[in-house]
Order: C-alpha cells, then structure tokens, then sequence
C-alpha cells in the first residue's frame, strides 16, 4: 500500500509540474508574441513548440491562417514538435494548405511539416501537390513524399516522372509556371521540369535507400521490385 500511494502522489506531483510549465511557456509566449517583430513573434511560436501539449498546440494552430506569412511559416515548421498529436496536426495542416493557397511560402512550410509527420492521412495531400503551378510548392511536396517514406509514394512519384519525361520530350511546360503566372520561353520550361527531375530521384532515394540516378534506371527498378517492395530501414 505504501508504494502505490507513493506512486500516485508522484504522479500528482508531475501533473503538477507540467501544468506549472506549460503556464510558464504560455506566459513567456502571450508577452513575446506581442513584439512588433515578425521574426520574433516566430521565434515564440518556435520557443513554445519545445513544450508539446495540447495547450501549446492550441495556441500555436491559431497562427497557422493568422498573422503575416513569416509567422505562419512559423506557425507550420513548429507544428513537426507535435507527433503525438497527428490526429489533429495533419487534418489542421490540410485546411492550413487550402487557407493559404496564395502564398506558396506557407504552402511549403506545411508540406515540409506534413512530410516529417509521416502520417499515412497526410500522404494523398502530399501527392496531391505534385503539380501546382508554383515549383516550390511542388518540390516541397515531392521531397515531403521522400521525407514520410511511405511505399505508396513510389507509384505516385514514378506517375509524376513519367509527366515529367514526357513533357521534357514534347518540350512543354506541365502545368508549372514562373512566380508571374507565366510559362516562359522554352529553356525555362526545360530547366524547371530538369529540377523538377532531380528532386523525385532524391526522393526515389530517400524512400528506398537505393542510389539510381536516372529517370530510366528507376522506371526499371520500380518495374522490377514493386510487388515485393518494403520500405527498408
């Protein structure tokens, strides 16, 4: 009987404790947020995420659509302290990407996220991005896919490549375009889909493990492994 009251007045204890530090985070927060600095209002979102709770993420999730785009950012990157708490983290980070579908610097920021979170709900969002318009936001989704190493990211990415080599034959754009809006001349086009190229087998990398270089040599690859393929450790 002695040890388990000891146990549970230890238990008090770190309730306790905890409690008095997430108070401590949220005061030394709500006092630096208020700082007319962008960066140091992203430096308290960042300082607070060292403090995982679910207090601290209700606080920070207010940023996500709230306040200048350096704070978002922010707001997105503090969000990966938050593992344990995907089932609220992932779909907020997806309404995040539809609440900031004009500023591709937040868009990027939450599928950076998205991809270090790894959660299996998060991936078709993931690939979901592949082809937006801006290359940022694009070759943020792809090395998110490389990040999350999940297997169903491999045919989504072998997809993409195909695009990808095709309109590079075909000498067209895809969908992508500059930060105008525009296409741009032919050499732009070539050299958006070449760094487009070389970011899929960095993620065909990242997933497997394996060193191929070539949209060619992971084609084959892919078509060779796929029905026996696990993500290796």
């Amino acid at each position: 009987m002695g040890k388990a009251l000891l146990a549970i007045v230890l238990l008090v204890q770190a309730a306790a404790d905890d409690k008095a530090a997430v108070d401590e985070a949220i005061k030394r927060f709500n006092k630096a947020v208020a700082n007319p600095s962008p960066a140091a209002r992203g430096s308290a979102l960042r300082e607070l995420a060292g403090k995982p709770h679910d207090r601290t993420l209700k606080v920070i999730l207010n940023y996500l659509g709230a306040d200048v785009t350096e704070v978002r950012v922010a707001a997105a990157e503090s969000l990966s302290e938050f593992g344990d708490w995907k089932k609220i983290v992932t779909p907020s980070l997806q309404a995040g990407l539809q609440a900031n579908s004009k500023d591709s610097k937040v868009q990027v920021a939450i599928l950076k996220t998205l991809g270090k979170m790894a959660d299996p709900m998060g991936i078709p969002v993931i690939h979901n991005n592949f082809r937006e318009p801006s290359v940022d936001v694009t070759t943020a989704a792809i090395g998110a896919a490389g990040a999350a190493r999940q297997k169903e990211s491999m045919d989504a990415l072998v997809e993409l490549q195909k695009d990808v080599q095709k309109w590079l034959k075909n000498k067209q754009s895809g969908p992508y375009r500059k930060p105008d809006g525009q296409q741009g001349d032919e050499n732009e086009c070539k050299g958006r889909l070449e760094n487009i190229q070389k970011e899929i087998i960095k993620a065909f990398q990242t997933i497997t493990k394996e060193k191929w270089a070539t949209a060619g040599e992971w084609e084959i690859w892919w078509g060779k492994r796929k029905a026996t393929f696990e993500i290796p450790k």
